[in-house]
């Protein structure tokens, strides 16, 4: 084996997830992917880790000013989720904004438990887990009605 596929193949992580992960948060496009952790399948849509900062940051800031009202605080954390957003955003003359990934991250995530029922049932969430924690994938959704499949 080369030297090169050595470094590129870890025991801790998939290199082909990683690599796909790494591609979505360069290019940010968005793909609809179903991983088995632990028992588990969580399936949703594979987005920049940029997208998810910026979506998770909205709906943390919506929701806690919603229970608490607006304020400096409120504002701090918007700043710190923007400076993690923009950890992904490629920057001026670079070809990639991220080398490799070790986080994967989801937009309308739900888990299925084996009854094949969503959780939660009344909509997807935001959703970040480590790769080296996946033990295998598809691509495509699972949908919320039992045995339907996008």
């Amino acid at each position: 084996m080369s030297e090169a596929m050595d470094k590129m193949i870890s025991k801790d992580k998939d290199w082909f997830l990683e690599n796909l992960v790494t591609t979505v948060n360069n290019s940010g496009m968005e793909i609809g992917i179903t991983l088995q952790m632990d028992g588990f399948l969580v399936s949703g849509y594979l987005v920049n880790g940029g997208k998810y900062f910026d979506g998770f940051s909205e709906e943390f800031v919506g929701e806690t000013a919603a229970h608490f009202g607006e304020g400096e605080a409120l504002e701090s954390i918007k700043q710190a989720f923007q400076k993690y957003a923009g950890m992904y955003a490629p920057k001026q003359g670079e070809e990639a904004a991220n080398d490799t990934a070790n986080y994967i991250h989801l937009q309308d995530a739900r888990f299925f438990n084996t009854a094949g029922a969503p959780i939660p049932n009344n909509r997807g969430m935001w959703w970040r887990g480590r790769i080296s924690e996946v033990n295998g994938f598809i691509l495509g959704t699972l949908n919320a009605h039992e045995g339907d499949a996008e």
